[in-house]
């Protein structure tokens, strides 16, 4: 495979960049541009779509989706259960925590075939959660951080006149 010239690799034959013992640190394919998606502040939607993209093309045969809590915290058991009405197997289930070990989602994936992930899928899985992590943090901080208050020096009365010394 190292052989061949990038170009003539077929789709299948990309891997992870390294092979790495901690998730957080092993890079996947395209990761650098989430990782600008998310420090611009772009949409959390588009990041989110992104990252599911990343595993249903990388695995295959999958689908995935990042659900958020709602008050209930019945939407994780609802489209699960809606998955299994349609004759899809659960492939892998991941929570998406914050540092401080909160819920901020979950990370669902499934598929046509009862199967379990390969360890090569595991590690891109971990990885795609701590980047939604990630994501949903960004979301969360920029939601407390409050615009700054701007107050009028003097009173505002009726309209705008023009000063007196125009004609």
């Amino acid at each position: 495979m190292a052989d061949q010239p990038r170009s003539k690799l077929l789709a299948g034959d990309f891997r992870l960049r390294r092979n790495c013992t901690d998730s957080r640190r092993c890079p996947v394919v395209g990761e650098h541009q989430i990782l600008e998606l998310i420090s611009l502040g772009a949409p959390l939607p588009g990041i989110l779509n992104k990252l599911c993209m990343m595993i249903d093309v990388r695995i295959g045969d999958v689908v995935s989706m990042v659900s958020l809590p709602d008050v209930d915290e019945n939407r994780f058991c609802t489209m699960t259960r809606s998955a299994l009405q349609v004759g899809l197997e659960v492939f892998c289930s991941r929570a998406i925590l914050s540092f401080d070990k909160l819920l901020l989602g979950s990370l669902e994936i499934f598929g046509c075939d009862p199967r379990q992930p390969t360890p090569l899928e595991l590690l891109l899985i971990d990885r795609v959660t701590y980047l939604a992590s990630l994501a949903l943090q960004s979301q969360k901080m920029e939601e407390h951080i409050e615009a700054p208050s701007i107050k009028p020096r003097g009173k505002l009365v009726g309209p705008i006149e023009k000063p007196r010394f125009i004609n």
